[in-house]
């Protein structure tokens, strides 16, 4: 009798399956069926790590945040296998901006009647789950803003729901949450002309651990026997209770780290087809909570076109690649062609000989002699005023240039516009020239001489 727990629920074990969830009229909207407070509060600690916390007593209610072991809930209230609680820290709701009037910075007004308030959630954008109602004139404390709602400190009424068997129980207290009305829910769906059956109140409940124990007065004995003696015999042998998390939601969880992670490199280090893959095999477990199911979709789309966009990168990549490589061959065969051009470079001159001053002068340009170096003999003149050329008499040279005769000398004069010393044994070889000293041309070649002086 010692062990007799702390709840009476208006409606719980009396029925045995678990009431649908109502849509509302608007579109987008989930009211769910009413859970009373129970006469009677209690403290408990979750037993298992990573549990996941509802907006609403089923699994298929979005989850508004994960809880780890030894955590601290306060339990208000009791439906089938879910515990009503009181928002843990960091919990929070959300609020339409338009019923509410700013009246400070973190603070605001509710402006119209029966305002619904929605469960928040750290895990998913969905805000669907109605927690509670504000009337007009009721304050609220401003958390932050998202999109067209308010995010606000969850009011006296709102509350979340986490399975039976992922908390202990430390002791039992009287009620310490707000009793307010239960949210009202549409009326259920006439079937063969009779309302749906509601929910009764019942006097006995089953307690987390499964023991079946009836409303007592708080005593200290119940306290102290709710402090100390667990009700799950692994708990009691000194184990700790296992996960009760399903499976497809660790999968869920995996995933969206490995998707968060995959998101921080390049589109071309993503393992985009196999997230895919594992999206569009989590999608099909009837285990997944709707919510988690519309995220698994929504990524899936995502992915899809990530996974276009990866291949349109690849292939661009690819041709950068082949282009980048005939560009380097271009190049190479370029410079291949330069040396070969070098090495076989012929320079190709006007005249080539021994500069010699010349006794012949006329006009304003001073005249030199391009002479055999055998014998002296002049091959042809040139006619310029670059006094470089002074420093040039005695050296063999080849010379570019026009070449005419001039009519008043009647001699080949050269206009030089390059001059470069040349070796001599060069000639018919790396070096070209039209005009060649005759004891130089190749044996059996005859070359008459342009004069003597």
């Amino acid at each position: 009798m010692a062990r007799r727990f702390f709840l009476t629920a208006a409606a719980a074990v009396s029925l045995t399956l678990a009431s649908p969830i109502f849509l509302a009229p608007s579109m987008g909207q989930v009211v769910p069926p009413p859970v009373e407070n129970s006469r009677n509060s209690a403290e408990c600690v979750i037993n298992a790590d990573n549990v996941y916390v509802r907006s609403g007593a089923g699994e298929n209610y979005y989850p508004t945040m994960k809880l780890g072991k030894g955590t601290k809930v306060t339990v208000i209230g009791e439906k089938f296998d879910w515990l009503k609680i009181v928002p843990p820290e960091g919990s929070f709701s959300y609020v339409g901006k338009h019923y509410v009037e700013k009246t400070g910075e973190n603070a605001g007004k509710v402006n119209r009647e029966n305002v619904n308030v929605r469960a928040g959630s750290v895990l998913t954008v969905v805000k669907t789950t109605v927690q509670a109602q504000l009337a007009p004139g009721q304050e609220v404390k401003i958390l932050g803003e998202a999109d067209e709602y308010y995010k606000i400190a969850p009011p006296a009424d709102a509350a979340v729901y986490v399975k039976k068997d992922s908390v202990e129980v430390l002791r039992v207290m009287p009620q310490v949450a707000a009793v307010a009305a239960p949210v009202a829910t549409p009326q259920q769906p006439q079937t063969d002309g009779q309302s749906a059956p509601a929910e009764k109140p019942v006097a006995e409940v089953t307690s987390p651990g499964g023991l079946d124990q009836t409303q007592q007065p708080l005593t200290a004995e119940n306290v102290a026997d709710a402090t100390t003696r667990p009700s799950d015999p692994q708990v009691a042998s000194g184990q700790a209770a296992p996960s009760t998390q399903p499976t497809a939601e660790v999968r869920f969880d995996k995933l969206e780290a490995d998707f968060d992670a995959a998101s921080a490199k390049p589109i071309e280090q993503q393992p985009v087809a196999e997230m895919l893959q594992s999206y569009q095999q989590l999608i099909k477990d009837p285990q997944l909570p709707e919510s988690m199911r519309r995220v698994a979709d929504y990524r899936s789309q995502v992915l899809k076109v990530r996974a276009e966009a990866r291949d349109q990168f690849v292939d661009m990549q690819k041709k950068r690649e082949d282009s980048k490589k005939k560009i380097e061959a271009y190049q190479s065969e370029r410079e291949e062609i330069a040396q070969q051009i070098q090495k076989t470079d012929v320079k190709i001159y006007t005249a080539v000989g021994t500069l010699r001053t010349s006794s012949i002068q006329h006009g304003t340009l001073a005249l030199y002699r391009l002479t055999d170096p055998q014998n002296g003999r002049t091959v042809c003149y040139l006619r310029s005023e670059d006094p470089k050329y002074g420093g040039m008499i005695g050296r063999f040279i080849g010379v570019k240039g026009d070449l005419a005769t001039d009519p008043s000398l009647g001699l080949k004069v050269v206009t030089p516009t390059e001059v470069k010393d040349v070796d001599p044994n060069e000639l018919f070889r790396g070096v070209g020239s039209q005009i060649v000293p005759p004891s130089l041309l190749p044996q059996g070649v005859a070359q008459q001489a342009s004069g003597n002086e």
